[in-house]
């Protein structure tokens, strides 16, 4: 059995009704009784009398009643609204009222005061009002599946949209391409908030394969993840690349304590090079895939399979090649093609592109466009392509200012990283009154390096290849780098915490 998102159906229901579906934090789900439960909820949703593709809010961590919630909105064609407990409650009403939240679905033993129409895991079902009219527009021909609000640069979050149509691109891409099926367990452990774990829930469902959701808790205890992954058979393991680091501190980490691991599949963040040759080095028999995407093309649009050939080809990481039926295009500001000397700004063209934020027309004017009658986005990212492969070289708003001088930290990064002995490196402004004072090198260095020669490696390496107003005013050293709810790396923090030691 398995629930293809893009027609928001069971399928194959007799096939294998009794196999897991999904294993929660708190109960798990044979394909038949989560079959059974989303029909279900379906039916409450369907008898409240929503209007026409109003959004659903969905909040909790790790329960199977979230899944279920989720496909039983898009049975609907009501766009979910996954919102993990972990997301202040400031920040959830925000999030209500731009939306015009109509129902709120809680999985959540964590109790949120609101006056909305609230659903909870056990079907009691509490009436109260809307939040607002609904601002979410309603397109029978290509529905939108699910909002998820990510940071926006006036403090207001912004709702990304992705429609069936955007889905469908992707999942025919991952069918094609990543070599997934029905036997797969896929590792989850990314928050439902963050769309990471839509590789894994999506995937998952439409495969007919099986979802593994670890909790926060679990997920930082190595003993009970690994113990977890083992116990259930993960064989597709999703994190950003820093995630996967702290786990390559642990010498249970590898392919005989975990044998049923087949693949690692990464996006979020770049992915340092020292990292993949560690996990081909202790997961001799699985694939490393490095993805690269935002939020605003359905998780990810390139791919590339990380070989050992792969690691002595290419001096910098390569993200991959354009998904299927979209393309990529790497633009310098003066409309040249870019090249490693010269980074460009990541286009990215393909039915996978979102229709655009919700409720937000001056964004969607200056970020999103048209270009043979497909969806095309302006990423603010930065890089070139080698071989047909994508190379990402950083943040268009990674470009700072210093005494003058325009720097991107990227390619100071780059820099760092090409150095033997440094296993992961970034490079962060420290900033004063708005003005950037110092550039700072973070440096995580392989276990048993003499920082003091390191430091010495790294200067000399960013002093032959850069210009002198480029060398970071420090190089900071850190056991590891702190990460947030997401599991990427809190750059905040770094600077917080160097800024403490001054």
């Amino acid at each position: 059995m398995r629930f293809n998102i893009i027609t928001a159906r069971f399928e194959e229901e007799d096939l294998a009704p009794e196999k897991w579906a999904i294993h929660g934090s708190d109960r798990s789900l044979s394909w038949e009784q989560f079959r059974r439960e989303v029909h279900a909820t379906a039916e409450l949703i369907a008898g409240l009398n929503l209007p026409a593709g109003a959004p659903v809010a969905i909040r909790g961590h790790k329960e199977a009643g979230v899944v279920v919630a989720m496909a039983a909105c898009m049975m609907q064609n009501h766009p979910y609204i996954p919102l993990d407990i972990m997301i202040p409650e400031d920040r959830v009403r925000r999030i209500f009222g731009i939306a015009g939240v109509q129902l709120l679905v809680d999985c959540s033993d964590v109790p949120l005061e609101t006056e909305l129409t609230t659903l909870q895991d056990n079907g009691t079902l509490k009436h109260g009002k809307a939040m607002g009219t609904g601002n979410t527009p309603f397109r029978p021909d290509d529905p939108l599946r699910y909002i998820i609000f990510t940071s926006g640069s006036t403090g207001d979050p912004k709702g990304v949209c992705i429609s069936r149509s955007a889905a469908a691109a992707f999942l025919h891409w991952t069918a094609a391409d990543f070599g997934f099926n029905a036997d797969d367990v896929f590792i989850n452990q990314a928050p439902f908030s963050f769309d990471l774990s839509v590789y894994e829930l999506f995937t998952s469902l439409h495969t007919g394969g099986t979802l593994l959701l670890n909790d926060a808790e679990t997920a930082n205890d190595s003993q009970r993840f690994i113990q977890r992954i083992n116990d259930h058979k993960g064989s597709v393991w999703v994190s950003t690349p820093t995630f996967a680091y702290l786990y390559l501190t642990e010498p249970a980490f590898h392919a005989e304590r975990l044998p049923t691991i087949r693949t690692f599949l990464f996006c979020g963040e770049a992915l340092p090079k020292m990292t993949a040759k560690r996990l081909l080095e202790r997961f001799p028999g699985a694939r490393v895939l490095n993805t690269y995407g935002p939020t605003e093309a359905t998780v990810a649009t390139s791919l590339v399979n990380v070989t050992a050939e792969v690691l002595d080809k290419y001096t910098d990481m390569p993200v991959g090649a354009a998904m299927r039926g979209s393309q990529l295009i790497t633009r310098t500001d003066d409309g040249a093609p870019a090249t490693k000397e010269s980074p460009g700004e990541i286009l990215i063209i393909g039915d996978n592109v979102s229709t655009g934020y919700l409720a937000n027309d001056a964004l969607n004017a200056e970020k999103f466009f048209v270009e043979n009658g497909k969806r095309g986005f302006r990423t603010g990212d930065y890089g070139w392509i080698e071989d047909g492969l994508l190379f990402f070289n950083g943040r268009r708003d990674e470009q700072v200012k210093l005494n003058g001088f325009r720097i991107e930290l990227g390619d100071i990064t780059a820099q760092i990283l090409a150095v033997d002995g440094v296993a992961d490196a970034i490079a962060l402004p420290l900033r004063s009154g708005g003005a950037v004072k110092r550039i700072v090198g973070f440096v995580r260095p392989l276990a048993g390096m003499d920082n003091g020669e390191l430091r010495k490696a790294i200067l000399l390496q960013i002093e032959k290849e850069l210009p002198h107003y480029m060398i970071p005013g420090d190089i900071a050293f850190v056991e590891a780098f702190p990460v947030n709810n997401n599991h990427k790396t809190d750059r905040k923090a770094l600077i917080d915490g160097y800024l403490a030691q001054l």
